[in-house]
């Protein structure tokens, strides 16, 4: 199953690219379905932290392995080694900014998840649809913080009912 998303951010791409590449392991900061997210592991190409930890609304801990990580490129790869449903084989998660001047950049991201299984066979059209709307909800989110500085209104509302 892929799912892909691309969406224009009104703002520079090395702004994009510090809180997307720089600050990979502080998604709670920005990603309403993430609750909590924490460095794991060295570096990898220069970045941050190898792989981070995070708390996923609705689905609980995850592990989250860089595979590929480019400051040049401005992209990056993990794989979810840890924490999807069983039904879900391999998860991959690709992300790449392309400027397209001085206060415009392209995100571009693809989620690739291989089900399999009988669940995975009977779930393929709900989890297809709960990945787009997260695909969704993730990358709108992305577009909010850099474009601002600050989370927006997913996201508070998210930090609000976590701390419930």
């Amino acid at each position: 199953m892929k799912i892909e998303r691309e969406i224009i951010i009104d703002s520079s791409i090395n702004k994009a690219w510090k809180v997307l590449g720089t600050e990979f392991a502080d998604a709670y900061k920005w990603a309403s379905v993430v609750n909590h997210s924490e460095s794991k592991g060295g570096s990898l190409n220069g970045s941050s932290c190898s792989e981070r930890s995070c708390d996923i609304s609705g689905m609980g801990k995850t592990r989250e392995k860089l595979i590929s990580y480019s400051d040049a490129e401005h992209s990056l790869c993990y794989t979810v080694p840890e924490g999807m449903p069983k039904m879900v084989k391999h998860a991959t998660n690709s992300w790449q900014l392309v400027s397209l001047g001085t206060d415009k950049t392209k995100l571009k991201m693809e989620m690739n998840l291989t089900l399999g299984g009988f669940m995975g066979f009977m779930m393929r059209p709900m989890m297809n649809l709960m990945m787009r709307k997260m695909a969704k909800g993730i990358t709108d989110d992305f577009k909010f913080y850099v474009e601002n500085g600050r989370p927006g209104k997913a996201k508070l509302k998210a930090m609000e009912k976590y701390k419930r």
